[in-house]
């Protein structure tokens, strides 16, 4: 499960809270009548917001006092210093904790098993690297388990709940499919490396025969798709077949229409695209050449995240590598020589609980704000006035 976006603390300044000062009890740092957190809970959330704010200062290398730069918060555009982001950033994400916990309970939802379990085994190797120093600071394996697993776990849950089907805040399959359309492109491109290896191991360029082949088909493949009405997997299945591949050589996936991740010899020319074209690009020269095939995909053709439920078909930078392992249907090619080859579909790369967080994230961030402020949540200032950022510099 993915982590959620985090508000600014300033929207959580009204919040009431029940502050029982000098409290001696050192068990607990937030709690309900019914949910209570541990106070190594508290210090994992005021760890992440020390690290939060220093990844937004510009030059953390060459601070004099790294607790007084000041940062600005890249959702709210507020400035404050390295130390009142960690304590204002603790402070709210330790209350949405809260507020899942409640939402939890009241949905009547339970615990995912299978994630769980998945998130917990993840969490046992994520200890055993950090535990010396978590330790150090107060934060114990538990408290660790309870924020790195379960409380994830619990805040996707609660998300899916809440915006899923049946739940209040539902959001459609046109919803998503007119969101995806309006704010992606899909991109499909496959390459050919002119590097060959001589007897002694050395890189050296192919021969002039293969450089002419790489161009004619290269040329051929752009006027398929622009002139003669085929398909992507027309060429690919061509491409296939003409260097006897064992395997679809296809990258594909989607990227923001004011944002292209794409490399940027590929980038340059594909911005330049209308859906459904196609272009050659050749960069490098002698045994550094790559001559692209790209692709701009239509938007029909990479609607594929309202079939499915998690991410396992795609990786995190939401690119899709054919894999002999894809849900999806596939095309076994007749004209290659290597035979049992297969096209797949092309993909955005995106679930429909990645795209649905895109879309709702900031919503539930704001309706866990607005939930936390009408509970009456007793914060032990005991506790939380002890651990303070600077026992993280350094």
């Amino acid at each position: 499960m993915k982590n959620l976006k985090k508000l600014t603390a300033a929207i959580l300044a009204a919040a009431m809270l029940a502050v029982f000062a000098g409290c001696g009890d050192q068990s607990w740092s937030y709690k309900t009548d019914s949910v209570s957190l541990t106070a190594g809970t508290y210090i994992y959330n005021l760890l992440n917001g020390y690290y939060e704010a220093y990844d937004l200062v510009e030059s953390p290398d060459e601070a004099k006092d790294i607790l007084k730069e000041e940062v600005t918060d890249s959702d709210s555009g507020e400035t404050k210093t390295v130390e009142q982001y960690a304590y204002d950033t603790a402070d709210e994400t330790t209350l949405k904790m809260i507020a899942v916990e409640e939402l939890f309970k009241s949905y009547g939802l339970e615990l995912n098993k299978t994630e769980y379990d998945a998130a917990l085994s993840y969490t046992d190797q994520v200890w055993s690297t950090v535990k010396t120093q978590f330790e150090d600071y107060g934060i114990s394996q538990d408290s660790f388990k309870y924020c790195y697993a379960e409380y994830t776990v619990k805040n996707g849950q609660v998300f899916e709940h809440l915006y899923g089907k049946d739940g209040d805040e539902y959001v459609t399959d046109d919803e998503m499919t007119k969101f995806f359309k309006e704010n992606y492109d899909g991109y499909a491109y496959f390459t050919v490396y002119m590097a060959d290896v001589d007897d002694e191991g050395n890189s050296v360029a192919k021969s002039d025969e293969e450089f002419e082949k790489a161009q004619k088909l290269m040329d051929e493949y752009v006027e398929m798709i622009n002139k003669s009405g085929k398909t992507y997997e027309d060429v690919v299945k061509k491409h296939v077949s003409e260097y006897d591949l064992t395997s679809d050589p296809t990258s594909s996936g989607s990227v923001k229409k004011d944002d292209n991740t794409l490399p940027t010899d590929i980038a340059d020319v594909y911005s330049g695209l209308k859906e459904g074209e196609a272009a050659m690009v050749k960069t490098g020269e002698e045994a550094q050449t790559i001559y692209y095939f790209v692709y701009k995909t239509k938007s029909d053709e990479v609607i594929d995240f309202l079939d499915t439920d998690s991410d396992s078909d795609s990786d995190a930078s939401g690119e899709n590598e054919t894999s002999e392992n894809a849900s999806v249907e596939v095309v076994e090619t007749a004209d290659s020589a290597s035979g049992n080859v297969f096209i797949y579909p092309l993909k955005s790369g995106y679930s429909h609980y990645s795209l649905l967080n895109e879309m709702k994230g900031d919503d539930f961030n704001d309706y866990l704000v607005e939930y936390a402020n009408s509970l009456n949540v007793s914060k032990n200032s005991a506790v939380v006035n002890s651990f303070k950022p600077k026992m993280f510099v350094d």
